[in-house]
């Protein structure tokens, strides 16, 4: 079969827009798989949003006029906004289940391990969400990038599988060090704000002396801090 453009698609058109059309899979694909996971949640947040919206409207002009829907659409596209965002990480919890399930099942033939690692893939993508997004949005990107560049013509297929492979593993590199990045951002600010919170911090240097007896001093992460034992004091 054929990986072609769709059949029909170039009738009617000149060829300089159905190349502007195949471009344009290729820089959304790049899109998707170098930040697919956060324009993913605005997508989804999006979508929600608007169908809250439109229902809260209706639903609140039957009931009590305009004024009322213009509140409850606000209301309701606020809600949706979140629910879809939750439906869809539970959404691509299931399909990593049910991927597993079935691959699992063709190789041992054994409905309860399937089962078992199935339940397993739900969970840990579920847990790891922004791990699990952003290789999937990489996957994606990359299929989109190699289908562009198939389109277009300007590389044989040897090399559209190339650069389609290297999108997929560089966009997933990409945004899962960006997860990790934003993981110790955060980190650092919460040991800097327990450090503010228990007072002046106190680098780790040892064998450092106490300044009034000269005993040595020990240091305790849980404040920041060096303690004497003889003087019964922190320094």
């Amino acid at each position: 079969m054929a990986l072609g453009p769709p059949q029909g698609f170039e009738d009617g058109i000149s060829s300089d827009v159905s190349v502007l059309v195949y471009m344009l899979i290729l820089v959304i694909g790049l899109l998707i798989a170098f930040a697919g996971r956060v324009v993913w949640r605005h997508l989804m947040s999006f979508i929600g949003a608007l169908i809250g919206g439109i229902l809260g409207f209706v639903i609140g002009t039957a009931v009590g006029g305009v004024l009322i829907g213009l509140f409850a659409s606000m209301l309701c596209a606020i809600i949706g906004s979140f629910v879809f965002v939750f439906l869809a990480e539970i959404g691509l919890g299931v399909v990593a289940g049910l991927f597993t399930y079935f691959v699992v099942l063709g190789l041992v033939e054994s409905e309860i391990v399937a089962l078992i690692l199935a339940a397993m893939a739900l969970a840990l993508t579920i847990v790891f969400i922004e791990q699990a997004l952003g290789v999937v949005t990489a996957v994606i990107g990359g299929l989109l990038v190699g289908l562009g560049a198939l389109w277009l013509e300007w590389i044989d297929m040897t090399m559209v599988v190339i650069v389609m492979l290297a999108v997929m593993v560089f966009g997933a590199a990409v945004q899962l060090t960006a997860i990790s990045d934003k993981g110790e951002e955060r980190r650092r600010a919460t040991v800097s704000a327990s450090a503010a919170a228990g007072g002046p911090a106190a680098p780790m240097m040892p064998g450092r002396a106490c300044p009034t007896c000269g005993g040595p001093l020990e240091y305790v992460p849980e404040y920041n801090r060096y303690y004497c034992y003889r003087c019964q004091r922190y320094e």
